[in-house]
């Protein structure tokens, strides 16, 4: 007859259950690093994607603003400020002329 202590049966348990734990630590390694590989190669796709349209859209706002730039620094130069410079040299023969002779501009405020 078999008589199976309650000792022996504790120990295969234990072994079982530890083999059965080496096995959940294999298996769980080998699916996280085929998640990494995974996430890594959709990363790398995600990134051409977004690449192959956008770049050359950012490369024609990037010149799109310093055409404009270039344009307003063209009028600024070429019409503002020598407008500015006639105002302010008017107005400054107005002022001086007004000291010189006494008379104030009597505008409306």
């Amino acid at each position: 007859m078999l008589l199976v202590t309650l000792a022996e049966v504790r120990d295969v348990v234990v072994i079982v259950y530890g083999a059965m734990g080496i096995i959940l630590m294999l298996a769980l390694a080998i699916a996280a690093f085929g998640l990494w590989f995974a996430v890594r190669a959709l990363t790398r796709s995600v990134r051409d994607l977004l690449d192959d349209p956008v770049k050359p859209t950012l490369d024609d706002i990037r010149h799109t603003v310093q055409n404009v730039r270039g344009t307003s620094e063209f009028v600024a130069d070429t019409a503002v400020h020598p407008i500015i410079r006639t105002v302010a040299v008017v107005r400054g023969v107005r002022r001086g002329v007004a000291t010189v002779t006494g008379i104030r501009n009597r505008r409306s405020k």
